[in-house]
């Protein structure tokens, strides 16, 4: 018969139990996932009737009040997918009238200085009766990419698709 000092059956031991894992274990592989916020210099929107800055011509100015979402895993896709959400404020301005609104925004994914894609779309908001503030969140919105490292570095930003006048304006009259 032979000899097994205590140490060395304690690891031939521990070795048949990792070799006996069936995948079944709680380990959640380490995944990458980007952040996800507003970009300051564009979420705050001033728009006016056209050719005019003026108080009285003012349609409405709103705010991107926040960004909220979660990221998931896909091991089948080897990736990480962002869905989140982005809540909006908007002033009746007095050359509106109770107008509907729809306000222009983006989803950008951004690494570094490089913009890696950009979508456009539109928030609907409504001043019912007398009311001068209105309120909405956006669809879910999704982005999807290959879990790798550089994630890290990968920021989705979210902000209102501004003209050349509304970024003026907004350079000029810093939102409180």
């Amino acid at each position: 018969m032979r000899y097994t000092p205590p140490a060395a059956a304690a690891l031939i031991a521990l070795l048949a139990l990792t070799a006996c894992d069936n995948g079944d274990s709680d380990k959640t592989p380490k995944f990458y996932c980007p952040t996800v916020q507003r970009l300051d210099q564009t979420s705050h929107l001033t728009a006016f009737l056209p050719s005019r800055d003026d108080v009285t011509a003012e349609i409405t100015s709103a705010t991107i009040t926040g960004v909220a979402g979660a990221c998931v895993y896909e091991p089948d896709k080897q990736a990480v997918r962002l869905t989140f959400k982005a809540g909006f404020t908007a002033t009746d301005g007095p050359a509106n009238n109770d107008a509907p609104l729809n306000l222009p925004y983006f989803v950008a994914v951004v690494y570094g200085q490089t913009i890696l894609s950009k979508q456009l779309y539109s928030v609907p908001l409504s001043f019912d009766g007398n009311v001068s503030t209105a309120s909405a969140i956006s669809k879910n919105l999704t982005v999807e990419l290959p879990n790798v490292r550089q994630n890290n570095h990968v920021q989705v930003l979210v902000g209102f698709q501004l003209t050349p006048e509304q970024q003026i304006y907004a350079a000029d009259h810093p939102a409180p």
